[in-house]
Protein backbone atom coordinates (compact mmCIF):
# COMPACT_ATOMS: atom_id res chain seq x y z
CA UNK A 1 0.00 0.00 0.00
CA UNK A 2 1.29 3.45 -0.92
CA UNK A 3 0.97 6.16 1.68
CA UNK A 4 1.46 9.79 0.78
CA UNK A 5 2.93 12.28 3.20
CA UNK A 6 3.80 15.84 2.20
CA UNK A 7 7.19 15.59 3.91
CA UNK A 8 8.54 13.79 0.81
CA UNK A 9 6.91 16.10 -1.75
CA UNK A 10 9.08 18.92 -3.13
CA UNK A 11 6.07 20.66 -4.65
CA UNK A 12 4.27 20.65 -1.31
CA UNK A 13 7.42 22.14 0.24
CA UNK A 14 7.38 24.90 -2.40
CA UNK A 15 3.79 25.55 -1.32
CA UNK A 16 4.83 25.70 2.36
CA UNK A 17 7.69 28.10 1.61
CA UNK A 18 5.24 30.38 -0.17
CA UNK A 19 2.73 30.03 2.67
CA UNK A 20 5.33 31.29 5.11
CA UNK A 21 6.80 34.07 2.97
CA UNK A 22 3.49 35.43 1.66
CA UNK A 23 1.67 35.40 5.00
CA UNK A 24 4.36 36.40 7.49
CA UNK A 25 4.50 39.93 8.80
CA UNK A 26 8.30 39.67 8.57
CA UNK A 27 10.02 40.64 5.32
CA UNK A 28 12.63 37.90 5.69
CA UNK A 29 13.17 34.75 7.74
CA UNK A 30 16.38 33.10 8.86
CA UNK A 31 16.92 29.89 6.88
CA UNK A 32 17.40 27.66 9.92
CA UNK A 33 14.34 29.17 11.58
CA UNK A 34 12.36 28.50 8.40
CA UNK A 35 13.44 24.85 8.52
CA UNK A 36 12.06 24.60 12.06
CA UNK A 37 8.84 26.43 11.16
CA UNK A 38 8.36 24.18 8.14
CA UNK A 39 8.79 21.07 10.28
CA UNK A 40 6.10 22.32 12.66
CA UNK A 41 3.78 23.13 9.75
CA UNK A 42 4.02 19.46 8.78
CA UNK A 43 3.73 18.22 12.36
CA UNK A 44 1.93 20.93 14.37
CA UNK A 45 1.17 18.54 17.23
CA UNK A 46 4.91 18.46 17.99
CA UNK A 47 4.84 22.14 18.97
CA UNK A 48 3.65 20.76 22.33
CA UNK A 49 7.07 19.11 22.72
CA UNK A 50 8.99 22.41 22.87
CA UNK A 51 10.45 22.40 26.38
CA UNK A 52 10.43 24.74 28.12
CA UNK A 53 7.78 26.52 26.10
CA UNK A 54 8.84 30.15 25.53
CA UNK A 55 7.27 32.53 28.04
CA UNK A 56 6.77 35.03 25.20
CA UNK A 57 4.27 32.60 23.67
CA UNK A 58 2.33 31.83 26.86
CA UNK A 59 -0.84 33.30 25.34
CA UNK A 60 -0.77 30.53 22.71
CA UNK A 61 -0.69 27.60 25.17
CA UNK A 62 -4.45 26.95 24.89
CA UNK A 63 -4.24 27.01 21.10
CA UNK A 64 -1.35 24.53 21.12
CA UNK A 65 -3.19 22.14 23.45
CA UNK A 66 -6.14 22.02 21.03
CA UNK A 67 -4.01 20.70 18.14
CA UNK A 68 -5.17 17.16 17.50
CA UNK A 69 -2.82 14.21 17.41
CA UNK A 70 -2.19 12.69 13.97
CA UNK A 71 -2.64 9.11 12.90
CA UNK A 72 1.00 8.65 11.98
CA UNK A 73 3.71 8.11 14.54
CA UNK A 74 7.17 9.53 13.97
CA UNK A 75 9.69 7.18 15.50
CA UNK A 76 12.68 9.54 15.24
CA UNK A 77 11.80 13.23 14.98
CA UNK A 78 15.43 14.40 14.77
CA UNK A 79 16.06 12.06 11.85
CA UNK A 80 12.86 13.25 10.17
CA UNK A 81 13.97 16.86 10.61
CA UNK A 82 17.38 16.02 9.14
CA UNK A 83 15.87 14.24 6.11
CA UNK A 84 13.50 17.14 5.48
CA UNK A 85 16.42 19.49 4.81
CA UNK A 86 17.10 17.98 1.37
CA UNK A 87 13.50 18.52 0.27
CA UNK A 88 13.52 22.07 1.67
CA UNK A 89 16.76 22.94 -0.13
CA UNK A 90 15.41 21.64 -3.44
CA UNK A 91 12.16 23.58 -3.02
CA UNK A 92 14.01 26.79 -2.17
CA UNK A 93 16.33 26.33 -5.16
CA UNK A 94 13.28 25.89 -7.41
CA UNK A 95 11.89 29.17 -6.12
CA UNK A 96 15.23 30.92 -6.63
CA UNK A 97 15.33 29.62 -10.21
CA UNK A 98 11.93 31.28 -10.77
CA UNK A 99 13.21 34.52 -9.16
CA UNK A 100 10.72 34.25 -6.28
CA UNK A 101 13.37 34.08 -3.53
CA UNK A 102 16.38 36.41 -3.52
CA UNK A 103 19.59 34.51 -4.23
CA UNK A 104 21.84 37.00 -2.38
CA UNK A 105 19.73 36.73 0.76
CA UNK A 106 19.77 32.95 0.53
CA UNK A 107 23.57 33.03 0.30
CA UNK A 108 23.42 34.86 3.65
CA UNK A 109 21.12 32.15 5.04
CA UNK A 110 18.01 34.30 4.86
CA UNK A 111 14.81 33.67 2.93
CA UNK A 112 13.48 36.83 1.35
CA UNK A 113 10.79 37.20 -1.24
CA UNK A 114 11.54 39.11 -4.45
CA UNK A 115 9.04 41.49 -6.03
CA UNK A 116 8.22 38.87 -8.68
CA UNK A 117 4.45 38.35 -8.76
CA UNK A 118 3.02 34.88 -8.36
CA UNK A 119 0.40 33.69 -10.82
CA UNK A 120 -2.99 34.87 -9.54
CA UNK A 121 -4.39 31.36 -8.99
CA UNK A 122 -1.38 30.36 -6.86
CA UNK A 123 -1.42 33.62 -4.93
CA UNK A 124 -5.13 33.21 -4.13
CA UNK A 125 -4.55 29.64 -2.91
CA UNK A 126 -1.63 30.76 -0.71
CA UNK A 127 -3.55 33.64 0.86
CA UNK A 128 -6.81 31.70 1.32
CA UNK A 129 -5.36 28.40 2.49
CA UNK A 130 -7.08 26.81 5.50
CA UNK A 131 -3.78 26.53 7.37
CA UNK A 132 -3.30 30.31 7.19
CA UNK A 133 -6.42 30.71 9.32
CA UNK A 134 -5.01 28.53 12.12
CA UNK A 135 -3.70 30.43 15.16
CA UNK A 136 -0.79 28.03 15.60
CA UNK A 137 0.32 28.80 12.03
CA UNK A 138 0.19 32.54 12.64
CA UNK A 139 2.20 31.97 15.82
CA UNK A 140 4.86 30.07 13.86
CA UNK A 141 5.30 32.63 11.10
CA UNK A 142 4.86 35.82 13.12
CA UNK A 143 5.98 35.06 16.68
CA UNK A 144 8.77 32.49 16.25
CA UNK A 145 10.96 35.04 14.41
CA UNK A 146 10.76 37.37 17.43
CA UNK A 147 12.09 34.77 19.91
CA UNK A 148 15.75 34.02 20.57
CA UNK A 149 16.65 31.20 18.21
CA UNK A 150 20.29 30.44 19.01
CA UNK A 151 22.11 29.01 22.02
CA UNK A 152 21.14 26.73 24.86
CA UNK A 153 18.05 28.79 25.72
CA UNK A 154 16.96 29.41 22.13
CA UNK A 155 14.27 27.74 20.04
CA UNK A 156 16.77 25.38 18.42
CA UNK A 157 17.68 23.92 21.79
CA UNK A 158 14.13 23.94 23.15
CA UNK A 159 12.80 22.08 20.14
CA UNK A 160 15.39 19.34 20.50
CA UNK A 161 15.41 19.05 16.69
CA UNK A 162 18.55 20.94 15.74
CA UNK A 163 22.15 21.14 16.90
CA UNK A 164 22.74 24.26 18.98
CA UNK A 165 26.03 23.62 20.85
CA UNK A 166 28.12 25.55 18.32
CA UNK A 167 25.86 28.58 18.02
CA UNK A 168 27.27 32.00 18.65
CA UNK A 169 25.07 33.52 21.35
CA UNK A 170 24.41 37.23 21.38
CA UNK A 171 25.41 38.84 24.66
Amino acid sequence: MLIYHPIHDVNHCVYRVLLVLENSQHSNIDLELFRLIDFYILFPHLIKEIKPFPAELASFRKVIKKISEPYEIISNVKRTMYELETIQTTAIQNLMAKNIIEIDSYNNKILKRTKELLPEIIYEEIINSDVVKEEWFRMLINEFPTINFLGKKGLKARSGLMEFRYDMELV
